[in-house]
């Protein structure tokens, strides 16, 4: 079958291989464009599970602006992303990561004999490979004004602010703070302290809030979000603000 759509190479705990042609599924899709994957028999692809190491619903392939996102859906065990550099990625902790052609998600499907995990592995490759276009003009970098709290993006010789919203600018202004503090060098900022600066009363709010936050301010700030240049996420610890400030 030639395409220019992408698609899946599995190879299942037992060694065995087969190809899943995304746009098959993704045709069936009436309005929620999302390819599920999990044990359970209503997912689109359902993966066998006697030992039950796979979750109901354990993760999805939903395309979005021009972008195909892998998404954990609160797995037991984890969904997992494995880039070409070797880089091993829980998509648990961002919750979705941007897939490019041949990154592998892996899904613990058993354990040997030793307890060594045996995964699912689904080599993700996307023939046509075509990047999408964001902006006409590059950015170039951010700046963060203290005094007036304005976000502008800087692209070549053209200034543009970025709109924000109170708990957006609560973030961005004290992830700038924490930057100035230090020197002008940017900081890792945990969970916690960012769930304490935004919210006055935090009690209740999780790291999914913060989470759904960055994905937002991602969308208004980064070229590509899949691929954050300015918000950046630091493994099991939190997340960096590469900015300049202007006061």
């Amino acid at each position: 079958m030639t395409t220019e759509y992408p698609y899946l190479e599995v190879q299942k705990p037992d060694g065995n291989e087969y190809v899943i042609w995304l746009k098959n599924l993704f045709q069936k899709q009436h309005e929620v464009k999302q390819i599920a994957i999990g044990r359970a028999d209503d997912n689109d692809i359902v993966l066998p599970d006697p030992n039950k190491q796979i979750s109901r619903k354990h993760c999805a392939l939903k395309l979005e602006v021009g972008r195909w996102w892998l998404i954990d859906e609160g797995s037991a065990n984890g969904t997992f992303l494995q880039k070409a550099n070797a880089e091993e990625i829980d998509v648990r902790w961002d919750g979705k990561v941007a897939l490019v052609d041949g990154n592998t998600i892996l899904i613990l499907g058993n354990l040997s004999t030793n307890e060594e995990p045996i995964f699912w592995r689904f080599t993700f490759r996307d023939p046509g490979n075509t990047r999408r276009v964001v902006s006409y003009y590059p950015a170039v970098g951010l700046e963060y004004d203290l005094t007036k709290e304005k976000l502008v993006r800087v692209a070549k010789n053209r200034r543009q602010e970025i709109l924000l919203t109170p708990q957006e600018n609560a973030l961005i202004g004290y992830m700038t703070q924490k930057n100035q503090d230090n020197g002008n060098k940017a900081v890792i900022c945990r969970h916690q302290e960012l769930i304490e600066a935004i919210w006055l009363n935090p009690f209740g709010c999780t790291k999914n809030a913060i989470t759904r936050l960055v994905w937002g301010l991602r969308n208004k700030i980064e070229v590509d979000s899949g691929e954050p240049k300015f918000l950046q996420t630091v493994r099991g610890q939190g997340y960096r603000l590469e900015i300049r400030i202007t006061s």
